[in-house]
């Protein structure tokens, strides 16, 4: 009797072990390649991007749970919103009610503030900038036909406050697709091409698309996940579903997973280290 209690205590102790451990690993709903974990080194900086806005409740919560785990197996350090509502975006203002994992820095726009930049040290020394573009009125003034002058003001200050950066890694964050729109009716988006690859420009983010999501010879332009129709690489249309986008910064390289509410990577993109071009 005594031995068959023992055996009994045995098995539910390993029970209780395995539930844990099953429990634990459930938490990480990706994992990376090993060429991926070959090229990680423990000075990496991993930071999440993500569209904000209106969702309803479950979807909210879903996708902040999401970020959750992933900032907490990856260790990201802050947050990129491309949200237009910045500081008042329902998905930040409800970040800390779900988990406190999400009590990091979430960089987003501010109204009025127009372009501005936010600069991350490394922990491998250097910076990372983030700039803040008003994609949305220069378009907008694109639309209604606005004068070459008032555009040309805007792109000027693109041109200022790039050229005031000199961030090891430089990404752009804009809340439209100007770079495919602007291209093909108005002839605007050369200007801003040849704006972001003069200046070093490394990744290129919007939440409503860009040129096809495909990478040039100059800088990555990548999409952020977030129920919205987009264009995929051959330019038919799709209903992108929500998700996030995880980056992983090193010396070398600047790669970005972006990862659907499932928890999988559906797409690895890779930026290298050009540095400034010449003025």
């Amino acid at each position: 009797m005594k031995q068959s209690s023992w055996r009994c205590t045995i098995f539910i102790q390993l029970s209780l072990c395995l539930v844990v451990y099953v429990s634990l690993h459930l938490g990480h709903p990706f994992f990376f390649s090993s060429n991926d974990t070959d090229n990680a080194t423990p000075l990496d900086l991993h930071f999440i991007s993500v569209a904000g806005g209106f969702r309803p409740l479950h979807s909210q919560t879903r996708l902040l749970r999401l970020m959750e785990r992933v900032a907490e197996t990856y260790k990201a350090t802050f947050v990129v919103s491309t949200s237009e509502y910045g500081e008042q975006d329902p998905l930040l203002q409800n970040a800390t009610r779900v988990s406190s994992s999400l009590k990091l820095p979430w960089y987003t726009r501010k109204k009025g503030s127009g372009y501005f930049t936010e600069r991350i040290k490394l922990p491998f020394g250097g910076s990372l900038d983030v700039v803040f573009v008003d994609t949305s009125s220069l378009q907008q003034e694109v639309i209604d036909g606005a004068s070459n002058g008032s555009m040309i003001h805007q792109l000027k200050g693109l041109t200022r406050i790039l050229k005031a950066s000199d961030g090891d890694w430089r990404i752009v964050v804009g809340s439209e697709p100007l770079l495919e729109y602007t291209l093909t009716k108005y002839g605007v988006a050369s200007t801003f091409h040849q704006i972001m690859t003069k200046y070093g420009v490394n990744l290129y983010i919007s939440d409503k698309g860009c040129t096809n999501g495909a990478s040039n010879e100059s800088f990555t332009c990548i999409t952020v996940p977030n129920q919205s129709e987009n264009q995929d690489s051959t330019n038919s249309k799709r209903e992108m579903e929500d998700g996030l986008l995880l980056h992983r910064v090193s010396f070398l390289e600047f790669v970005t997973y972006t990862i659907n509410l499932s928890g999988q990577v559906i797409e690895t993109r890779l930026a290298t280290q050009k540095g400034k071009e010449a003025i």
